[in-house]
């Protein structure tokens, strides 16, 4: 017997509740194998992926069905997560929206632990537009001992014949006691039932890999012991029923046919036409389009002041092919939203980066609009406006313009774009997490119980060990697990925008902290709606942080390259390797190659770009080595000139193509042809091009050979104006660095501080530059690091102490721009009658040398202890008198106190600070402090040279670091003197042995203690 299975759950149920690995498509295929005519989305607390619901649905013949297992409790407002289920079905299109709203506002305001409705949202619905059923195990009926005067009596009134109980065919001991349960009901109000299976996996034996995949994240659902959650035919439901023997036979028949209600659903219709807001629905395409022109045209008379007027007419062509083209796709609407929303953006103090990203810089009319700095005509590359966008691109493929936005900030563009368009129209998109071969693996095995040392170091290669006797089962049989949705995170930058309530069309859910709109970035290209990427680039917030503190705006372009002419200061930092930081050659392997190359112009520095990419490794010896090089076709090293005769451009092609006869419009969709090299389609290509390039130079067989290139380059050649612009990206830096050192440095000090890694690169050159980074000294710190000029010194932040705030950063740095102290208790005097700072926090900054200039740690911190001892604000004034003489009777006392030994300097640091930082040049470089000491597998530790303030971490064997108790013989604190160390090759275990790395690693053999006073 049919029936309709809209009870289900997928992958996606994990978003909320980590419950299934089963996908769309396993029910689509379960639903066609079983006779069944449709496919649900019903998932937990939200619908899912709704357009690919919609695409299976369609792809298999089956009808789509809107559904949602909603979390219900009584008031959303209130802190409840007793969470019952309660399932809706929409009737119909306006059924889904209304759905989609209260499925929204469950994120929005009914979240606690989960998005949950509550009895207003549930009664906003039109009862003529959906179905609702009392649902699983899980319902308010088994939750509440009110359920019938609170939820069975008003659902039943307020939706009629529309309200249905509920009946599962689980036999497990709580499924039959519940169906007793609506069985009177039913009874008593003749509410009618409807069956449900509440599938979560396909087949009764998959259970086993739900519960393995759920055991290997820590998840055990200890009430669902023998539940059997499948996808069965009727017969398995008929035979359930009756071990049950709860129903009749005729009352489960009548429940299987009652799902048949969903055959007289409305079809509902999405489509994947174009979904573009506009910001002047009122106004004709016509209208829009000259809207557009007459903003260009604004924007034209106020750039061409820097254009030659004997240039004029070049511009004026650029701009009315541009033109055309949008007009020609009707893309009017994308370029005036985008105007307004930068414009607004930039109103708000965002910063867009002066060059761009992918092809956008491609088109001049982006220049005028603001979305970049970059003049294709100017440009020391070829840039081709169709690489952006062209007529036959964006009409055949029904594509959208794509600008994807690189900031400083995001903030402010988001910000913008939701004032322009309103707030319930612009959200992040949701970002999907799956699990990956290695993640499946890994999460298999700890669902075993193997041991995590061995499984991980398997999962690093997992090709390597695939016929393994051990683990190639163990790997095969964790492919089942590749794809499953494991986790859900906003997208990192991708934004929807849409005209209509994203709430209504599309839902939305509650991700971390952030609202996000139900669908990712892949499937909103698919279906055709505007998204937005505002990108955080952290060069461009290191380019706005440092212009901010020189107080200087930042240069646009066509300044830059006035800015960089005969600044030779600007490429030495590229061929020195001095390039930390900067875009493009801040990575070890980016700076040893940008040295081998040594730029010397934009253009030079955009061809490092596009040839540094692995796709043209075979040549790059070549490039960087700038060795002679011609393909030996005069014609075809003409076209390559700006490219120092490389291929390194896709525009290089579409230039090839152009000078062979093929229009610009069409030549960017024929590089992808050419890559696909598709049967019937790459053959007229490849006549024309042969023909055209015979024609033009006379040599078939140079044309046949340029062919060659061309099908052998088009894999690997970059997009010009995306190359140009990460050059540009890079010089903006470098310029900074060159010419405002001090300042740059301390910038991406700032930013960086979480990176151990590329701060000490940071470190690595600063003496190139003669600055010098100090530890923090009262009167010249702050929150963050900050620059000392007359010294040519970075200072320390204070944001790092532990402990110690921004607030009490700056009112430290205020008293000293407002008073000069010429001791210390009369700052302490003031810090206690006009600062937040506390005892803790005082004695911190005193123990880190913060108050150097007063005296050694320990006669400070004595001399504080007696302060804050005997005097009080709050004393009167002739009490404070006394106290002060008192206290500075006391200072002659200890004025002679010998300061804390450097090792008990080095463990203080290393507490609040995370690092050490003091030295003693007395000792020599055999004279360490243990900072840490774990014995946790073969004992190791750090020991800190106090000589240069360097840090190493060595091994010791157990038999000469642990006592008779199995006690350390040393400990955090302790100095010791190193006589001897070795070099040991790493072990690893391979196939149950331990076996020889290639990897070095530092023994301590033998050491002194050294006895301390302390």
């Amino acid at each position: 017997m049919r029936y309709n299975n809209y009870h289900k759950h997928t992958h996606y149920s994990n978003v909320h509740t980590p419950d299934s690995i089963a996908k769309v498509e396993d029910y689509a295929k379960r639903a066609i194998e079983l006779g069944h005519t449709s496919l649900a989305t019903t998932e937990h607390g939200y619908a899912g992926n709704i357009f690919e619901y919609y695409d299976v649905a369609k792809k298999y013949g089956l009808k789509f069905v809107f559904g949602i297992e909603y979390y219900y409790v009584n008031d959303r407002f209130e802190k409840d997560k007793t969470n019952s289920h309660l399932m809706v079905l929409a009737k119909n299109k306006r059924g889904m929206k209304q759905m989609l709203k209260i499925m929204s506002e469950a994120s929005k305001t009914g979240y606690y632990y989960k998005p949950r409705i509550d009895k207003e949202l549930l009664f906003s619905l039109n009862p003529e537009d959906v179905v609702v059923t009392s649902t699983c195990v899980i319902s308010y009926i088994n939750k509440y001992d009110d359920y019938e005067k609170n939820f069975v009596k008003p659902l039943m009134e307020y939706f009629g014949e529309n309200f249905y109980l509920e009946i599962h065919d689980n036999t497990h001991p709580m499924q039959v006691e519940y169906n007793k349960t609506i069985l009177e009901l039913h009874n008593k109000y003749k509410i009618p039932f409807i069956h449900a299976t509440d599938s979560h996996y396909i087949y009764t034996e998959d259970d086993k890999y739900r519960t393995i995949f759920l055991n290997g994240k820590g998840i055990f659902y200890p009430e669902e012991e023998g539940f059997i959650l499948d996808y069965p035919d009727s017969d398995a439901i008929f035979e359930r029923y009756e071990e049950q023997g709860v129903f009749t036979r005729e009352q489960v028949e009548s429940s299987l046919r009652n799902t048949w209600i969903i055959d007289d659903f409305e079809d509902i219709e999405m489509d994947k036409e174009i979904k573009m807001p506009s910001l002047y629905p009122e106004l004709s395409h016509e209208e829009k389009v000259e809207k557009l022109k007459n903003v260009i045209n604004h924007e034209w008379i106020k750039d061409r002041v820097h254009i030659a007027n004997e240039d004029y007419q070049k511009y004026i062509e650029a701009i009315r092919l541009e033109t055309s083209i949008i007009e020609d796709t009707k893309m009017e609407d994308y370029f005036l939203l985008n105007y307004e929303i930068i414009k607004r953006a930039k109103e708000l103090g965002g910063v867009l980066t002066r060059t761009g990203r992918g092809s956008a810089p491609s088109f001049y009319v982006n220049k005028l609009l603001g979305f970049t700095e970059i003049d294709r005509l100017e440009a020391p590359i070829t840039l081709y406006p169709t690489r952006f966008m062209s007529k036959s691109r964006i009409i055949e493929s029904k594509s959208l313009p794509d600008i994807d936005f690189n900031t400083a900030n995001p903030k402010p563009f988001i910000q913008a774009s939701r004032e322009i368009l309103g707030e319930d129209n612009v959200y992040y998109m949701t970002a999907y997490g799956t699990m990956q071969a290695s993640s499946a693996f890994r999460n298999l095995c700890r669902s075993y119980g193997y041991n995590m040392d061995e499984y991980n170091e398997i999962a690093k290669d997992l090709d390597r060990y695939k016929n393994h006797e051990k683990w190639k089962d163990v790997i095969e049989e964790s492919q089942r697990f590749i794809g499953v949705i494991d986790s859900v995170a906003p997208h990192p930058c991708a934004n929807i925008l849409l005209s209509e309530s994203v709430s209504e069309e599309i839902g939305v859910i509650k991700v971390g902290d952030e609202l996000c709109v139900l669908i990712d970035s892949t499937t909103s290209d698919t279906w055709k709606f505007l998204k937005n990427d505002y990108l955080s680039v952290t060069v461009w917030d290191i380019i706005a942080e440092t212009y901010k503190m020189l107080e200087q705006p930042i240069p646009n372009i066509r300044e830059l390259n006035n800015l960089m002419m005969n600044d030779s200061k600007m490429w030495d930092l590229y061929e020195k390797g001095l390039t930390a930081t900067l875009n493009q050659v801040g990575t070890e392997s980016g700076t040893s190659q940008v040295m081998q190359y040594k730029p010397k112009s934009v253009r030079e520095l955009s061809g490092f770009v596009a040839a540094i990419r692995p796709s043209f490794e075979s040549m790059k010896h070549l490039f960087l080595d700038r060795k002679e090089f011609s393909y030996g076709i005069p014609e075809f090293d003409k076209i390559l000139e700006t490219s120092d005769n490389f291929v390194l451009y896709q525009e290089n092609i579409m230039e090839t193509l152009v000078y062979s006869g093929f229009n610009e419009d069409e030549t960017y969709s024929l590089l992808k042809a050419i890559a696909k090299k598709k049967e019937g389609i790459i053959e007229p290509i490849y006549e024309r091009f042969i023909n055209g390039f015979t024609e033009k130079t006379g040599s078939q067989e140079n044309a046949q050979k340029v062919w060659k290139i061309i099908e052998d380059a088009v894999a690997y050649g970059f997009n010009s104006s995306h190359s140009l612009s990460v050059a540009y990206d890079s010089l903006y830096g470098a310029y900074l660095k060159a010419n405002y050192p001090l300042e740059y440095y301390a910038v991406v000090l700032n930013i960086y501080e979480d990176n151990t890694e590329m701060t000490a690169r940071i470190y690595k050159e600063l003496s190139h530059f003669k600055i010098k980074v100090v530890s923090p000294l009262f009167g010249k710190a702050r929150g963050k690091y900050s620059v000392d000029k007359a010294n040519n010194q970075i200072v320390k932040g204070m944001k790092s102490i532990k402990f110690v705030n921004d607030l009490v950063s700056e009112q430290l740095y205020e008293l000293a721009q407002r008073k000069q102290y010429d001791n210390f208790i009369n700052l302490l005097v003031d810090i206690a009658s006009e600062t937040k700072v506390n005892t803790r926090q005082l004695n911190i900054l005193i123990r880190l040398g913060f108050f150097r200039e007063f005296g050694n740690s320990k006669y400070l911190e004595l001399l504080s202890a007696k302060f804050a001892e005997r005097y009080k604000k709050s004393h009167k004034e002739d009490t404070k008198l006394k106290r002060l003489e008192e206290i500075q009777q006391y200072e002659i006392e200890i004025k002679n106190i010998e300061d804390y030994h450097i090792s008990e300097k080095v463990v203080f640091e290393k507490e609040a600070l995370g690092y050490s930082q003091s030295t003693d040049k007395k000792y020599d470089l055999s004279y360490a402090v243990v900072t840490e000491v774990d014995t946790k597998y073969a004992p190791s530790i750090k020991l800190y040279l106090v000589n240069n303030g360097i840090e190493m971490t060595l091994r010791v064997q157990k038999n000469i670091f642990l006592d008779e108790n199995k006690q350390t013989l040393l400990s955090i604190g302790d100095m010791i003197k190193v006589t001897q160390v070795e070099k040991k090759p790493k072990m690893q275990k391979v196939e149950g042995k331990w076996l020889p790395t290639d990897i070095m690693q530092t023994w301590l053999t033998s050491w002194q203690k050294v006895e301390i006073n302390k």
